[in-house]
């Protein structure tokens, strides 16, 4: 399988994130290893998508205290309704067995 430039930008993203099938990687590799422009087009990828990870400056205190705020939250509306459904079971178990 031969693919042309455009197709092997198009795969870039897919090859960083290891989803190309073998067949796929490896008519990317083969076009990698004659095209010296995709080469390079592959290394400015990878710079930019570190760039794009790294985390901005700043005080994310405020986010944190959300978060565990909304987990809290959420672990006490589990719980009740695991609560609710257990008394429920119970009662229901109780009320069959006085009948």
């Amino acid at each position: 399988m031969n693919i042309n430039c455009e197709m092997a930008r198009d795969l870039l993203p897919m090859y960083k994130d290891k989803c190309l099938s073998s067949s796929s990687e490896k008519a990317l590799r083969e076009h990698l290893l004659t095209c010296q422009p995709c080469r390079r087009y592959l290394r400015e990828y990878r710079t930019r998508q570190k760039e794009e990870v790294a985390a901005p400056a700043g005080d994310f205190s405020e986010i944190a205290r959300r978060l565990r705020q909304h987990r809290a939250l959420t672990e006490l509306a589990v719980g009740l309704s695991m609560a609710v459904l257990i008394t429920y079971g119970i009662l229901k178990t109780v009320k069959k067995e006085s009948v």
